[in-house]
Formats: C-alpha cells, structure tokens, sequence
C-alpha cells in the first residue's frame, strides 16, 4: 500500500512537471524527439515494418510527425483501444491520421472500431510506448492501470521504444514487481539502450 501510495504522488509530481512544459516549448521538443526516434530506427530497425503506436494525450510528447514519415515509408501503424474491464490493449491499423480515430476510453482518441486488427505477434514489432516517468536503468512507471505492463509480459519479444521529455527522466524509481522495463528511452538530447537491445 505505502508503494503503491509513492507511485501515485511521483505520478502527481511528474505529470504536474510534464504539464508544466510550454505548448510551444512542448511541440519543439516532440519534433526533436521524433526526429530522434526516426534515426533510431533507421540505424537499428531499418527492416521494421509494423510499429505499435499510441496517440498523444494532455501533455504527453506528440509523435505525429514521425507517424506521417512512417506511413510515407509504407509501415504499417497500429494505435491501441483500451479493454477497460480486462485492462487489455488491442491494436488497430491505421491509415489516415485525421479520419481514422473517434473518441475512446479515458477520452484518448482510439481507431475506429472497423480498421484491421493486429492478430499476428510472430514477427518484427516495435512499440513506440507512452508512459508518465522513466529512469536511466530503464524503469518505466505509466498511468496506474497496467495496460503495457500486461502487454509486455504476454508478449516479451516486442522491442520497446519510449519517447520522454528530459524533465520525466528520473535517477531512479521505485518499482513494483509487475514493472517491464523498456528496451530504450529518447529524450530530446539522449537515447538510452537496455540490456536487451
């Protein structure tokens, strides 16, 4: 109880830092991570085709630049809608980022409910993931309601990409056991690599 009442004040806290970055200074720093995240993949996953993305909440880095690039380039982009009685996550393609997404769970914008799903995980996937504060070991602490953490743990082989803003990046955090740490983190001015990548 007393570290699951720690992680919601850090959340508290880091949320209040995150929401406390400019719009402007905000969209700067999105494009200087988007462009980051670009060359990551193009170095390391030049062959990766399907790419599990999420659509930029309140505060949260805002990606869609990168999106429209991976689309030009004929990947295939998948956005999750939120199970909210089984706290699961299920991934749909999208195609246009304007017309493809209606108001879901949480009031995050989620694909409409007849684009394709992505059933097939026996194959290449990077999941560009949100998330709320991160530390250099890699620590990943979300919104509370487990939805990647279960993800993650049903399916370990997915290579995960988180984009922070610098100001979420912590010298260390408190975890809880069911915590899945990521394969990478980039800021604006850093990319951080896990054990696993």
């Amino acid at each position: 109880m007393e570290v699951s009442q720690t992680s919601n004040d850090i959340r508290l806290t880091y949320k209040s830092i995150r929401d406390g970055i400019s719009i402007s200074e905000r969209n700067r720093l999105s494009s200087l991570i988007s462009e980051n995240v670009l060359a990551l993949l193009e170095f390391d996953f030049k062959g990766a085709n399907i790419f599990l993305c999420y659509y930029p909440f309140g505060s949260e880095v805002d990606l869609k630049q990168l999106y429209s690039i991976l689309l030009q380039q004929g990947k295939h982009l998948y956005f999750p809608k939120c199970d909210k009685k089984n706290h699961q996550l299920y991934f749909y393609e999208i195609v246009d980022l304007e017309k493809d997404f209606s108001i879901g769970s949480y009031n995050i914008m989620e694909p409409k409910s007849d684009m394709n799903l992505l059933t097939d995980f026996n194959q290449s996937i990077i999941s560009i993931t949100p998330g709320l504060i991160f530390d250099k070991k890699l620590n990943r602490i979300g919104y509370g309601g487990g939805f990647y953490d279960r993800f993650f743990e049903k399916h370990p082989e997915i290579t995960s990409i988180a984009p922070c803003f610098s100001k979420q990046l912590a010298e260390n955090i408190q975890i809880e056991s069911h915590d899945i740490p990521m394969d990478y983190i980039v800021t604006e001015n850093l990319v951080l690599k896990g054990s696993r990548s």
